[in-house]
């Protein structure tokens, strides 16, 4: 739409992205035990955290198959869907999230790290409505999702909190919604980083082997309402988990 004044047209855009109403809030739950010994300069020093979030790092740590990964999870979004995110990602995740939805749905995001949740609250910015929470995610609360998604969040947990966060996702789901996981997965024997990747998990990610030897269902409630799918790419290295209620 144009107006003309005087001596000038001036053009009025009518698809600016929308403003976003950015609400932050905190519980005020108390930092587990094992975040303090084991990530405690990733998730609480402003440098370190500010270096893992690096867009560069995400897609280097992931073999560059960041890109894949974050697709097969916003295939499963719909806009106008109501998304929780069990802790904050990496790169450019969230970002993807926030132009599928297109500001026609809600996106809530739950971390206990207030450092991350502060680089987050930039990176995501002017996309959708967001809610962010700083909370233990694993915490029930009253609200339902059509989408509830654990993107690399597993590994980072002992296995009592993996069933603690199956456990929330499944209480979180809508009649008809879904749960989506993607994490690390056993490679195959004969993968040329199998037992490099063993090494580092064993030096720096304590719970990740776990889910080398269990399937991801098996730390979910036990219910016949859940249906499930797995996938495994790039030599079994990464699994796709999806569970729908019926």
């Amino acid at each position: 739409m144009t107006q003309k004044g005087k001596n000038t047209i001036r053009t009025i855009r009518l698809d600016t992205p929308p403003i976003q109403r950015n609400i932050y809030t905190r519980e005020g739950h108390a930092i587990p035990e094992y975040l303090k010994t084991v990530y405690n300069r990733r998730y609480f020093r402003p440098f370190y955290s500010k270096l893992f979030d690096n867009e560069w790092i995400a897609r280097f740590g992931s073999f560059f198959m960041d890109g894949r990964m974050t697709k097969m999870v916003t295939n499963e979004i719909a806009q106008g869907d109501m998304v929780l995110q069990l802790g904050i990602a990496s790169g450019l995740f969230e970002r993807k999230i926030a132009e599928k939805l297109d500001s026609k749905g809600e996106y809530h995001i739950e971390d206990i790290s207030q450092q991350k949740i502060e680089l987050i609250k930039t990176r995501i910015a002017p996309w959708v409505n967001l809610s962010v929470k700083e909370r233990d995610f694993t915490r029930s609360n009253d609200e339902r999702y059509d989408v509830v998604i654990g993107y690399f969040v597993l590994h980072e947990l002992p296995d009592e909190r993996k069933r603690a966060a199956l456990k929330r996702a499944v209480s979180a789901l809508k009649p008809g919604g879904k749960m989506v996981f993607i994490d690390y997965a056993q490679p195959k024997r004969f993968h040329p980083l199998k037992y490099q990747i063993k090494m580092f998990n064993r030096l720096f990610e304590p719970f990740a082997e776990s889910l080398w030897y269990n399937e991801i269902k098996d730390f979910a409630p036990k219910t016949d309402n859940l249906v499930w799918n797995k996938k495994t790419f790039f030599g079994n290295m990464y699994q796709c988990v999806i569970a729908q209620r019926r």
